[in-house]
């Protein structure tokens, strides 16, 4: 899907600035979640992340995986299995 990927260490300032345009990454859902969710830092604080909006990466993640769940795309992982 050509997303670049990192993993690393980052800091709690670093997530909180990442957090202020970012929208929830969960692209199966219940249509009764809500597109948003909420931090609760050390101290108390509360950062909510997202605004409602299922966002356009969620999209195509969710287009994707469901692709690939109803056989309409490969597995190319092996991750599903016929129950």
């Amino acid at each position: 899907m050509g997303f670049k990927v990192e993993e690393r260490i980052f800091d709690v300032a670093e997530m909180l600035e990442w957090v202020k345009t970012a929208r929830p990454r969960c692209p199966v859902r219940p249509p009764c979640w809500r597109a948003w969710a909420t931090l609760v830092l050390r101290d108390g604080t509360e950062v909510r992340v997202g605004n409602g909006d299922v966002g356009p990466v969620t999209q195509r993640l969710r287009a994707a995986l469901v692709a690939i769940q109803n056989g309409e795309a490969p597995d190319r992982h092996g991750w599903t299995r016929k129950v």
